[in-house]
C-alpha cells in the first residue's frame, strides 16, 4: 500500500473513531438518571491519539461545589464539621475541591444572617477541613462587612496559610490586596499540572469598595476586555488548565439560561478558559461537555450555576408544594473532572455529577446528605414523600454534549 493510501485510512479511521466517540458520548449525557452520573468516559483516548503508554502519565481530580452561605440555621450550630460529613468521601478524595463562599469573615463581630451576612474564622475553617480548598471570593456578598470585612476575609487566609505546611495551604481568588488591581489570580501547581483560577463577580448588593474585588460588568464592551484579558493570560501562564469562576448577574431561583450568556460562556471558551464554573441564582442550571476541533483531545466544560452546597434557604420544607422554586435552593450537585496528563497533552478522562441535598432536622440543624435512594429511605413520612419527588425533579435537569 501507498505512502498515500497510509494516509488516507488513517484518516479515515481518525474520522471513524471521532465520531464514534462524538456518538458515545451524547448517549452517556441524556440518557439515565442516578445520583452519581457519568458524564464523560474518554478511556480509548489514548488509542485514538497514539500517546504512548511507555510515557509518564499523572492525572488530577477536581471537585466543584456551589455556594456555602451563612445563613442561622447553619450558623447557629456548635459542631460545623458535622454539615460535611456525609461527602468527606469525596472531598477529601480528590485533589482539589472548589467552592464559593458568599460570606465576608471577622473574627470581631457576631455571626450575621442576610442580607449581611458575616462569619467568624471557624465556619470556613471547617469547610478546609473538609477538604475544600480552592475557594471563590467574589460575589454579591464579599462587601456585606464594607472595607474592613474584605481586608479581613483576605487576611483570614492569608494568615491560614501561614500557619500550616505548604502541602495544606489552600488556594482563594477574587479579592485585590490593594484597591484597583488587576484582577486577581492563582497559579496551582498540582500532580505535575500548573492550574490557572481566577474569580469575578457580575454583581454586587453595594458599590461600596468594589475596587477592592474583582468585578466585570455586563456590557458588551466590559466582555470584551474580559475576553481580551482572559486570552492574554492564557498565553502568558500557558496553563494546563485555566478555570474561571463567575457570579453571575441573573435572576436568583430560575432555572433557564439565557441564549445571551451561553453565546459569551462559549466566547470564553475560545478565549482559552477550560472550565467555566458560575454561581449565584441559588439553583442548579443545565451544563455542557463542549468538544472542540481545536482540542479534539480535551473536554471543556460549563456549569451554568452548580446552586447552594449549604444553605438555609430552605429552612422549611414545602410538603404541598415540592416543586417550587425555593425548593431547588436545597438541592444541587458536585460535578467531578479528571485530567490526565501525558507526554505533555492534556485530557478530559470523565466527568461525574453527584446529586446531594440540604436536610434541616427537627431540631433545626443543616446537613448535606448524598442524595440517594438510601437516604430517602431512611426518612421518616412525610419527608420520605418530600425527598422521593425532589429526587425526580433534581433528574430532570441534565446536561448535553456541544461540538463548537
Amino acid at each position: 500500500m501507498s505512502m498515500y493510501n497510509d494516509f488516507y485510512m488513517t484518516k479515515i479511521n481518525y474520522l471513524f473513531c471521532s465520531f464514534a466517540f462524538f456518538i458515545y458520548i451524547f448517549f452517556s449525557i441524556t440518557t439515565g438518571c442516578s445520583t452519581n452520573k457519568n458524564l464523560v468516559q474518554e478511556q480509548d483516548y489514548q488509542d485514538l491519539f497514539e500517546i504512548k503508554t511507555e510515557s509518564k502519565t499523572t492525572s488530577i481530580s477536581l471537585t466543584f461545589a456551589g455556594d456555602i452561605m451563612a445563613h442561622t440555621n447553619v450558623t447557629r450550630m456548635k459542631d460545623f464539621s458535622l454539615i460535611y460529613e456525609d461527602i468527606l468521601d469525596i472531598t477529601q478524595k480528590d485533589d482539589l475541591t472548589f467552592t464559593n463562599l458568599e460570606t465576608p469573615v471577622m473574627n470581631n463581630k457576631d455571626y450575621e444572617n442576610y442580607p449581611n451576612f458575616n462569619v467568624k474564622d471557624e465556619y470556613p475553617k471547617a469547610a478546609i477541613k473538609a477538604g475544600f480548598d480552592v475557594f471563590s471570593l467574589a460575589n454579591n456578598h464579599t462587601n456585606d462587612q464594607g472595607l474592613e470585612g474584605i481586608k479581613s476575609t483576605r487576611n483570614f487566609f492569608e494568615k491560614y496559610n501561614s500557619s500550616v505546611p505548604e502541602n495544606e495551604k489552600v488556594y482563594f481568588a477574587g479579592i485585590k490586596q490593594n484597591s484597583g488591581d488587576d484582577f486577581t489570580y492563582q497559579i496551582i501547581e498540582k500532580n505535575g499540572f500548573k492550574i490557572l483560577f481566577m474569580a469575578l463577580t457580575e454583581i454586587y448588593n453595594s458599590p461600596s469598595y468594589r475596587s477592592w474585588f474583582d468585578t466585570q460588568g455586563t456590557t458588551i464592551k466590559n466582555r470584551q476586555h474580559l475576553l481580551e484579558k482572559i486570552t492574554k493570560f492564557s498565553k502568558e501562564f500557558s496553563p494546563d488548565i485555566f478555570i474561571l469562576s463567575i457570579h453571575c448577574s441573573e435572576p436568583e431561583y430560575v432555572r433557564t439560561v439565557t441564549n445571551t450568556r451561553k453565546k459569551f460562556y462559549h466566547e470564553l471558551l475560545e478565549a482559552g478558559v477550560d472550565i467555566v464554573w458560575a454561581n449565584h441564582p441559588h439553583v442548579t442550571q443545565e451544563w455542557e461537555v463542549v468538544k472542540s476541533d481545536k482540542t479534539p483531545y480535551k473536554t471543556k466544560f460549563i456549569m451554568y450555576s452548580v446552586g447552594n452546597t449549604i444553605s438555609g434557604q430552605r429552612y422549611r420544607r414545602n410538603y404541598v408544594n415540592p416543586e417550587s422554586s425555593r425548593e431547588y435552593t436545597g438541592d444541587s450537585y458536585l460535578f467531578q473532572i479528571k485530567f490526565v496528563k501525558t507526554k505533555n497533552i492534556v485530557y478530559s478522562e470523565n466527568i461525574n455529577s453527584i446529586l446531594i441535598t440540604n436536610h434541616t432536622d427537627w431540631n433545626g440543624n443543616t446537613y448535606i446528605k448524598i442524595f440517594n435512594q438510601d437516604f430517602i429511605d431512611s426518612v421518616k413520612s412525610p419527608d420520605k414523600e418530600y425527598y422521593q419527588k425532589r429526587f425526580e425533579l433534581m433528574n430532570k435537569i441534565q446536561g448535553t454534549t456541544i461540538w463548537q
